[in-house]
């Protein structure tokens, strides 16, 4: 089955509209999921699935982390990622590989899907039509149309080849509720360009701050403004610091969402793709592989026993060893910071 037969219009999904719901990407988005959970026997488990999930709260530093027990998701933490592994599968993001049941809505050149193995409530997987590789470069205008698109109800991640991304062969984003975003939290609603919390701060025109976080247990980038070119500009900049010899992307995830105030952009630096204990034997292991949903603080441990032997201590030394250091994030934003912003078009 190839891509235009799995498009779903406004009028199939009109019954699964709520009262009152404009006819935005946001409502067709959760209308598909209604839809899909009726049709598609897979993604019905999995909300049944995901409504009986166990969860608990740790802080972590300053910051709230919720840990979930999420069975569903054992596939994907576990998945093999090297080069020679994706080489011998086929890719199961292209359309011939999809369930017959699945199907989705068209933007652009990309198909919103819904992810049969949720994590958060409306988890969309956005896959682009064609079989190219999974990359940030000329994308990250993409990321934030989405972000826009889907409006403020949802957030919109992208995981890096080398870090959380299970089709490191194939371009997707996903998007999920924003009704738990715990990172948002660490953030709060006042401009923290003028706190503590802030470690470094550069300001551009047009309303746009650029920090990062302190003491949330890991390296975190905001990029915050109303106008996406901006954004853009800057994260491409940074992210050109910390590729160094532009041999490879660098391991980072994203985060990005939008309301009525811009564009707010979460950018994890990372060190490494799993931390020591998920490859450690018997009581040592915890199955614990961060994408940017666990980096931005929901936390997935597919086994049981883990998810009850995991301490706060525990998930500070998880978020240290696959965090950029603080001290070299902050240099790249200095250095990124130095040089002005050429800006393309959005």
């Amino acid at each position: 089955m190839n891509w235009d037969e799995r498009i779903i219009g406004e009028r199939e999904l009109k019954e699964f509209f709520k009262d009152g719901d404009d006819r935005n990407l946001a409502s067709l988005a959760k209308a598909l999921v209604e839809h899909q959970k009726q049709t598609w026997p897979l993604l019905g488990e999995g909300y049944l699935s995901l409504e009986t999930i166990e969860t608990k709260q740790f802080q972590v530093r300053e910051s709230r982390v919720v840990v979930q027990h999420n069975p569903g998701r054992r596939r994907s933490t576990t998945a093999r990622v090297d080069r020679a592994s994706v080489e011998a599968r086929k890719c199961f993001l292209c359309s011939d590989a999809l369930p017959q049941e699945e199907k989705g809505i068209a933007y652009g050149d990309l198909m919103i899907l819904c992810n049969p193995f949720p994590v958060l409530d409306n988890h969309l997987s956005i896959v682009h039509r064609q079989h190219t590789e999974q990359k940030i470069a000329g994308n990250v205008e993409m990321l934030l149309s989405l972000a826009r698109d889907l409006g403020s109800e949802f957030f919109v991640l992208y995981n890096g080849p080398q870090c959380g991304a299970s089709a490191p062969d194939h371009l997707h984003f996903q998007a999920c509720s924003r009704k738990l975003l715990p990172i948002e939290n660490d953030l709060g609603a006042d401009d923290l360009s003028s706190t503590e919390d802030c470690a470094i701060c550069a300001e551009s025109r047009n309303n746009f701050e650029l920090f990062t976080l302190a003491d949330c247990a890991r390296s975190v980038v905001i990029f915050r403004g109303n106008r996406g070119e901006t954004i853009a500009a800057w994260i491409y900049k940074t992210l050109a610091s910390l590729a160094g010899d532009f041999s490879a992307e660098p391991m980072i995830n994203l985060i990005a969402t939008h309301d009525r105030a811009g564009w707010t952009v979460y950018l994890f630096p990372r060190a490494r793709h799993r931390p020591y204990c998920f490859y450690a034997e018997g009581e040592d292991q915890l199955m614990i592989s961060p994408g940017a949903i666990d980096m931005a603080g929901v936390i997935v441990v597919p086994e049981r026993d883990h998810f009850e032997r995991i301490t706060s201590e525990k998930l500070e030394e998880i978020f240290a060893e696959v965090s950029m250091s603080v001290e070299e994030v902050d240099f790249h934003v200095e250095q990124a910071s130095e040089t002005p912003v050429s800006e393309g078009l959005f």
